[in-house]
Order: C-alpha cells, then structure tokens, then sequence
C-alpha cells in the first residue's frame, strides 16, 4: 500500500513538474499567434490603419467568435505593437 502511495504522488509530482508547465506554455503561445492573425486581419479596429481592410472584412463570419475576446485582450494590454515587435527581436 505504501508504494502504491509513493507512486500516485511521485506520479503527481512530475505530472505538476513537467506536463502542467507545458501547458500554460502552449497555451500561451498559441494565443500569441491568434493575436498576431487577428492584429494582422483587424487592426483597424484598434486604430492601425490597414490598406487592405476590405478583403479581411471578407473572413469576418469565421473569425466573428474570436473578435470579442481578442479586442479584449489587446485592449487590456499597454503598447501592442512594442510587445509584438519584441517577440521578434525588431528595435
């Protein structure tokens, strides 16, 4: 019984180590890359002016569930666009 315990929080353990992390991680970064996509799409909703707003006003009904909380999102954040072009080491 003592080992099989030992084993449930050793398995716990590494579970909290590694594969929790990992996680938020990805998680993370995959809302990096919808928030680059929809920055890149909707910009103009936050002020940057985007020449070819008229043909990304054409995927607006597949990204509409997404629009709300992104623009939340952006808006909670202080300088966007610093932020992004740091992820790409731009100076």
């Amino acid at each position: 019984m003592k080992l099989r315990t030992f084993l449930y929080w050793a398995k716990l353990f590494l579970f909290g180590t590694f594969i929790d992390k990992r996680h938020g991680v990805i998680r993370k970064e995959a809302f990096d890359e919808n928030d680059d996509l929809m920055l890149l799409l909707f910009g103009e909703f936050l002020g940057i002016p985007n020449p070819i707003s008229y043909y990304t006003l054409e995927l607006l009904p597949y990204v509409m569930s997404d629009l709300e909380p992104w623009e939340r999102r952006m808006q909670n954040r202080k300088m966007i666009l610093a932020e992004k072009a740091a992820q790409f080491d731009f100076d």
